[in-house]
């Protein structure tokens, strides 16, 4: 991974850790930073596949304005290389109800970037 400059480096794991406690801030612009120029996206059936930093940005600005995220929990968390599985519960508020499902995420990461994000989930459903 990528020098820092107290001489360690940012792994993988540390990338995606970074990046799911963005969620949890709602913040949309920390959120995009973690993503390379020429990431892709992949949030399953109901989003299109995104590509570019960009066009994921502009997703993002509009996931967030329809909910506001609680926490990104983290269950299970698995690394080989640059690749990162992470099993999760996913806890939001939408519409002043507050809803969670699982989910299982794929990052791909290059340098201190994430490359590619794709995700697989059950959504919530209606109560």
């Amino acid at each position: 991974m990528s020098p820092q400059t107290d001489g360690t480096t940012t792994t993988a794991e540390q990338v995606v850790r970074a990046e799911i406690a963005a969620w949890g801030r709602n913040d949309v612009d920390e959120v995009i930073s973690h993503f390379a120029e020429d990431a892709t996206f992949d949030i399953g059936p109901d989003w299109p596949k995104l590509s570019g930093r960009e066009a994921i940005h502009e997703m993002m600005k509009a996931f967030f304005a329809g909910g506001k995220c609680v926490d990104l929990e983290v269950r299970y968390l698995a690394v080989d290389g640059n690749v990162v599985l992470m099993e999760r519960v996913d806890h939001w508020i939408v519409d002043g109800k507050q809803k969670s499902w699982p989910v299982m995420g794929a990052y791909e990461v290059q340098g201190e970037k994430i490359s590619a994000w794709r995700e697989y989930y059950y959504p919530p459903k209606d109560d």
